[in-house]
């Protein structure tokens, strides 16, 4: 990371997106732009799917119940932070919407079939919002985990998350193993793709 920064390498997405975070949460306690922001941003099962998916990029930013502000933007520093100045600008970007698009669509089938499967959510889930940042964070951290090859501490990140969805069975729990199951399958993708790669480059060398 040292050989980032000294590079010229500076976390300008990770700096915006605090500031962003930050000024929603002020915005946040107030009567006209609290109506404001939810009217762009609230994203629950319970809507219509259209609804849905076009507040769900501003849904990042809303606040959660369960995360003081200060605790989601130091989250969103450290991870989003690290993870451009040690990777792509551009794939953490991708990672983190696939992963919120990808989480939020998945609660929603699970409310739908509720009790009929294992993994379901009860209907009462339906009206809670997203988990705004943390779902991204929790993505792009199992992503650079994977990446960078820390995989004991992936492990430990996985078995959490996993044991938590299934000790407390609501959405958010659910969000955040979906969010990390989209990181790691996107740092295999990526990792099988260089593998390719190099495979392709070695055959058209002349014997």
């Amino acid at each position: 990371m040292r050989n980032a920064w000294q590079s010229g390498r500076r976390p300008w997405l990770a700096t915006v997106a605090c500031l962003l975070l930050a000024g929603v949460y002020g915005a946040w306690h107030e009567p006209q732009s609290h109506a404001a922001l939810l009217k762009v941003g609230d994203t629950y099962a319970g809507q219509p799917l259209q609804t849905e998916l076009v507040h769900v990029p501003a849904s990042v930013f809303l606040p959660t119940f369960d995360l003081p502000w200060w605790a989601a933007v130091i989250q969103v520093a450290a991870v989003l932070g690290v993870a451009e100045l040690l990777l792509s600008r551009g794939s953490l970007t991708v990672v983190g919407g696939l992963a919120q698009f990808a989480s939020t669509l998945t609660a929603r089938v699970m409310i739908i079939y509720g009790a009929a499967v294992h993994i379901g959510l009860p209907l009462s889930q339906a009206g809670i919002l997203d988990t705004g940042p943390s779902g991204i964070t929790t993505a792009i951290g199992a992503w650079l985990l994977a990446r960078r090859r820390a995989y004991a501490t992936l492990a430990l990140l996985f078995t959490g998350l996993t044991v938590a969805a299934f000790i407390q069975p609501n959405i958010d729990g659910r969000e955040h193993e979906t969010a990390m199951l989209v990181g790691i399958l996107v740092a295999a993708l990526q990792a099988h793709i260089r593998i390719r790669a190099r495979v392709k480059q070695r055959d058209s060398y002349p014997t």
